[in-house]
């Protein structure tokens, strides 16, 4: 078996430039059916008794200094081992690990906390198990108890605490004593909208500030803000690397995938013959895509209050999405979605036909189907595109194309952000109110 290696190091040359290297890095663990199993293996220890389950598999991946790189996948892909092996707190089973500075992980939900102590000894316990002094910690300590803002609770044993209250002790201790890398493992999701707020603000500040950050999350969007890379991980691999739009694509492909019905092993051969002859014939529309082709997509197009084809689109006029699709089985729980996306995947607006309301009728096998959205353009200029997706009512993919058709919205100089709320203004002059003319 290979050799494992952990290292820290401050050396010069081409692994200055990284913040993280890992190398064939693999985690094993044993699984004993009966706990009488592991006490027969070490007194007759000529039969195994065990089980092996590996969570990694030869993990190679290089983050570079100052780099946010998202890592996202489905519950067990093996993302918190490998945060956990990274951090220091995992020993890996094979593979070499290297990591220049210092480390400041949130991991498990109250990891690194004693519930017999109060939240203002942790403070000082964490510190110092991150390298820092008391007197290092002193000084921090009023940025760190403002920043979990749980007031008297601070000297309460963390045992009688809410778990929120614990994520917010713990993101105020990682995030305050000027870390070279940050890990951030899902916790924040514990938090309430406004401390979430307020952790985003400061993992951005730390990116600003050159911090090295892992961050995991289910949020595809922050992913995709935040992000410069991005790691997709499925049953302990890594299976792509890239930017993050692409990556949550991918990554959203396979959560349908996961369902057999989405598996086109499990058509019958008549299904797959007209999968293969629709894909045949419509060679514009091969973008990322994925479904078991029970219903295709055939065509969208965005359309004007005149019914014309357009591209560019002013803001504050009307538009439609017409979509177009052929279904090849009979079916009666059809949902098709639309969702518009900017230029860095950041979706602004989603809905589909189950969402609205809209029970579309029940379709023969070979019929086609048009389903229009009408919509106001309140979006900014800009440029902007369109995903569609047509599923059953229970979620499974039929077909759905990422980033399908793109166009672009003008005219949008008098606001400024993403999208035109069209806001009024009230002027109170010697208490009379002049309201601006509406849109």
């Amino acid at each position: 078996m290979e050799k494992m290696l952990i290292t820290q190091s401050n050396s010069s040359g081409v692994m200055s430039q990284m913040a993280i290297a890992l190398t064939n890095v693999s985690k094993c663990y044993k699984r004993y059916n009966r706990p009488l199993d592991r006490l027969k293996e070490i007194v007759l220890p000529g039969k195994p008794r065990t089980q092996e389950f590996w969570a990694l598999r030869d993990i190679n991946l290089n983050v570079d200094q100052g780099e946010t790189l998202g890592i996202v996948g489905q519950n067990g892909s093996g993302k918190s081992t490998l945060l956990q092996i990274i951090a220091g707190t995992l020993t890996p089973t094979t593979g070499e690990v290297w990591v220049k500075g210092r480390v400041s992980a949130l991991l498990e939900l109250g990891s690194g906390f004693n519930p017999e102590f109060t939240g203002r000894q942790n403070v000082f316990f964490n510190g110092q198990i991150l390298g820092l002094s008391p007197g290092e910690i002193a000084a921090k300590f009023d940025n760190i108890a403002a920043f979990a803002d749980i007031g008297d609770f601070l000297d309460q044993p963390v045992k009688t605490y809410s778990s929120g209250m614990v994520v917010r002790l713990a993101f105020a201790v990682v995030a305050n004593i000027d870390p070279t890398i940050l890990i951030v493992d899902e916790a924040l999701a514990v938090g309430d909208a406004r401390f979430q707020a307020r952790c985003m603000k400061r993992i951005r500040q730390l990116k600003q500030q050159g911090v090295t950050i892992l961050f995991v999350s289910h949020d595809s969007a922050s992913v995709k803000m935040l992000c410069t890379r991005a790691a997709l991980m499925n049953y302990g691999s890594i299976i792509e690397v890239g930017q993050p739009k692409g990556v949550i694509d991918h990554y959203t492909a396979l959560l349908s995938s996961d369902n057999p019905r989405h598996n086109p092993k499990s058509l019958s051969p008549t299904e797959i013959n007209h999968r293969q002859a629709e894909t045949q014939s419509n060679p514009k529309i091969q973008e990322h895509r994925h479904g078991n082709r029970l219903a295709v997509i055939r065509e969208v197009k965005i359309v004007n209050i005149s019914n014309q084809t357009v591209e560019i689109i002013e803001t504050g006029s009307w538009f439609q999405i017409l979509v177009n699709l052929k279904v090849n089985s009979k079916l009666s729980d059809l949902v098709i979605g639309i969702s518009i996306r900017n230029l860095m995947g950041l979706v602004m607006y989603g809905t589909n036909t189950q969402l609205m309301n809209c029970q579309l009728p029940e379709i023969d096998r070979g019929q086609e189907l048009t389903v229009g959205f009408q919509l106001p353009c309140y979006l900014h200029k800009g440029v902007y595109t369109v995903t569609v997706g047509v599923h059953s009512e229970e979620g499974v993919s039929y077909d759905w194309i990422d980033d399908l058709i793109v166009f672009e919205v003008i005219n949008g100089n008098h606001c400024e952000g993403v999208i035109d709320l069209q806001a009024n203004i009230q002027v109170k002059a010697n208490a009379v109110f002049c309201l601006a003319d509406q849109p």
